[in-house]
């Protein structure tokens, strides 16, 4: 045997007294399933005969049991660390011909393994340089020592200082687990949107940490008594929901609960954990744990680290409900909100209408004139209007549904009903309420709801749809300013997709130049020269269709496209009849027809001389049309706009005379050119006295007034010949050209035409 073999021999057999298995500490015996350090000793000669390893149970390493394991060759420690990969400190000898297969199990642990956490002594061979030493670091070598000079005391240091680093690195890696599991836990609280929902996840998160806490509890003080009130429970705790915590535990425990809150302390025990949940020293909630076994150091110092995050996260779960509670209900009337409205008849459907094939109306009706009200009398009177229509609706219909406010005057009502001639009595009843005036509220005038009804399952078999559909009935209303109620059907739903189609291509069309102008030539009765010409605009879609103005026009009307579509034409007719004049055709105006959008726009004036001036065409060749409806909207400004373009050079013309409601004296006051006679009066000459009356009326009225008279719309010789009868000056229409492009109007000027009537078309 070796000196080196010798020496290590009498190192662990000194001190042998016997007695103690190998790997446990006579001195402390561990307690059931606590944590053990695991060393293992590689190549060391040690004696197998007898009892050998006594000596080495004389180590001791504070209160933590130290297991030793041992190694005859590198090859069966690398099987042993796979069996033990929480091996602690790994003791190798690697002196002479034990040095390339010592070291390379190392390597290998350190470089393919990836563990870095192992702490390793090396027994060897110190040269005088202390080279072998050196070329060790790489390997994150704990300690080195030369095996010639190793005795007990010496193994046992640096076993010491290898298991303190060993402990350092456990704690730093147990810090950065718990530190993820805490922002895990805090982030996972944060998307939690109910107070039961939240004290709930923080419970199963705490159960994670404690793997011995079965059964617990959070409990938040009453915001009325400020009784600590279980939120959420696990365990044998899980059915007090909603109970005071002072009736589901003892006395005892009850006590000292109420001290931790008053002390505003975490307590710990062997048995139970209380922590307190508090912000700027005022109590949010407690959560008992019952523990069984004390808790590690650990767990209740993660326990204390997320009780730091508790109280936002509890604080953010309240403002979510708080912001809920607001959403699904209406401050002001105590109704429900359109949110919840349409949660409660989704949920109707799901579990009542549809398993028992129950039929109900989902009701949407608004009180059009509510603004109005607000602005003549305050807010205060449309408050107290809106609040006795809430409760006389709840009284009106104690069976509802469904009841809500929906927006700032509209209400939601969803009922059910059995036959169906009872549908027409829900709109009757709602209308009743506001027929004879509010009942104690004289100060607030009479107002009447316009009501759009949808009916389940025959309009639609869900919440969103059915109340999709009450929009439609109410658009339909506004449209057709019928009767105050309207019932779903496909048609109108049809309509009105057809007109957003056709709203969306019409944008479409805009911006990529779709439209463009024709002219219809003016003529007079007399001679037969043109005296004018109309723009009027034309819009052809993708697939080479026109689309006829009656069908586009009240489109852009509503939509808000009739004031740059008037421009436009407006600047096309102005550049085109410039062109006109410069080819030498100066004896006739272009008429432009005006919306009352445009009309009124405070910039009109404006607008007009500013087009005169970048198409440079002369104002006398311009003249306006506008009907009476644009005139008697709003009569003062019509009539100044009227005289500043005037003064201007710009002509009047007023357009579909006799349809509306204009007053003559007014229209005497009006620096108007020419009156025109609606098609629909023109239709009917020959055919209908009425028309031919009212015709000779307006041409009577126009000469008297010194206006020229014009008829549109003249089809026939006949109409023709009726109308030059009675001195009608001029008439456009298909019996002398149906609206061309701009190039063949210059030929029609060229050639007046004396004999009118013997022709079907100049074109």
């Amino acid at each position: 045997m070796s000196s080196v073999a010798k020496r290590m021999r009498s190192m662990m057999t000194q001190g042998l007294q016997g007695g103690a298995p190998f790997g446990l500490a006579a001195r402390k015996r561990p307690a059931e399933g606590s944590a053990r350090r695991k060393v293992l000793l590689v190549s060391i000669n040690i004696p197998k005969n007898g009892d050998p390893y006594g000596s080495l149970d004389t180590f001791v390493f504070g209160h933590v049991p130290v297991v030793f394991m041992i190694a005859d060759t590198a090859m069966s420690a690398a099987r042993m660390l796979e069996e033990n990969p929480d091996t602690a400190v790994l003791i190798i000898d690697v002196s002479g011909d034990k040095a390339e297969a010592g070291l390379a199990l190392v390597k290998r642990l350190r470089q393919e393994a990836g563990n870095r956490t192992i702490r390793i002594v090396l027994l060897g061979e110190m040269t005088e340089t202390g080279g072998d030493a050196r070329s060790f670091l790489e390997y994150d070598v704990s300690d080195y020592r030369d095996i010639s000079a190793i005795n007990l005391p010496k193994l046992f240091t640096s076993l010491t200082i290898a298991l303190q680093a060993y402990e350092r690195l456990i704690s730093e890696e147990d810090s950065k687990q718990s530190l993820q599991t805490i922002l895990d836990i805090t982030r996972e609280l944060y998307d939690v949107r109910s107070v039961e929902d939240f004290c709930l996840t923080i419970l199963t998160q705490l159960q994670v940490i404690c793997k011995d806490v079965e059964d617990c509890l959070f409990a938040i003080p009453n915001e009325h008594s400020g009784e600590l009130t279980i939120t959420a429970g696990k365990g044998i705790y899980a059915p007090a929901a909603k109970q005071r915590l002072a009736e589901v535990v003892d006395e005892k425990l009850f006590e000292t609960t109420l001290s931790a809150t008053l002390a505003r302390e975490n307590i710990f025990t062997d048995t139970f954990s209380i922590l307190c949940i508090r912000r700027d020293d005022h109590l949010k909630g407690i959560v008992l744990l019952q523990n069984r076994a004390p808790l590690s150091f650990l767990e209740s110092r993660q326990i204390e680290l997320i009780c730091a995050n508790i109280t936002l996260g509890l604080e953010n779960a309240d403002m979510f409900e708080e912001i809920k509670r607001l959403a699904f209900n209406d401050s002001l009337t105590g109704l429900d909100s359109r949110a919840k409205f349409r949660s409660d008849v989704q949920s109707h459907i799901e579990t009542v209408a549809k398993p028992m094939a129950r039929k109900f109306a989902v009701v949407q009706f608004t009180l059009e004139h509510l603004p109005e009200l607000n602005i003549a009398l305050g807010h205060d009177a449309g408050d107290a209007l809106l609040q006795y229509v809430s409760e006389r609706l709840t009284r009106l219909f104690p069976k509802a549904i469904a009841l809500a406010r929906t927006s700032g005057n509209g209400f939601g009502l969803c009922l059910p009903y059995a036959r169906d001639r009872d549908l027409k009595q829900i709109p009757k009843t709602i209308h009743r309420l506001f027929e004879q005036g509010l009942a104690g509220r004289e100060n607030l005038p009479h107002i009447s709801p316009r009501i759009g009804l949808a009916i389940y399952p025959a309009d639609a078999d869900n919440a969103a749809a059915l109340w999709r559909n009450t929009n439609i009935a109410l658009a339909n209303l506004k449209v057709h300013n019928g009767s105050y109620f309207c019932f779903y059907n496909k048609e109108i739903a049809s309509d009105i997709n057809a007109r957003v189609e056709m709203n969306n291509a019409l944008r479409t069309g805009i911006r990529r130049n779709d439209l463009s102008l024709h002219f219809q030539p003016q003529v007079s009765l007399t001679t037969g020269d043109i005296v004018g010409v109309e723009a009027l605009v034309r819009w052809q879609r993708e697939a080479g269709n026109f689309v006829a103005p009656n069908e586009f026009i009240p489109v852009a009307e509503s939509s808000g496209l009739i004031a740059p579509m008037s421009e436009w034409v407006l600047h096309q007719a102005c550049r085109q009849r410039k062109e006109w004049l410069d080819a030498g055709a100066d004896g006739f105006r272009i008429a432009v027809n005006l919306s009352l959008s445009i009309f009124q726009n405070d910039d009109f004036v404006d607008l007009i001389r500013k087009t005169l001036i970048d198409t440079g065409c002369p104002a006398h060749l311009l003249e306006l049309e506008v009907t009476e409806s644009v005139i008697m909207d709003n009569p003062e400004q019509t009539l100044k706009n009227f005289r500043t373009l005037r003064n201007l050079g710009v002509s009047f013309s007023i357009d579909d005379f006799g349809t509306g409601y204009s007053s003559l004296a007014y229209l005497r006051q009006l620096p108007v050119s020419t009156l025109k006679i609606d098609k629909t009066f023109i239709d009917g000459l020959g055919v209908d006295a009425d028309d031919a009356v009212i015709t000779r009326t307006i041409i009577s009225l126009g000469q008297s007034l010194g206006l020229t008279v014009m008829a549109e719309g003249v089809e026939t010789a006949q109409q023709a010949q009726m109308l030059r009868e009675e001195n009608c000056h001029h008439a456009q229409g298909y019996l002398f050209s149906h609206p061309v492009a701009a190039a063949d109007i210059l030929p029609f000027v060229a050639e007046p035409k004396t004999e009118l009537f013997m022709q079907k078309s100049l074109f």
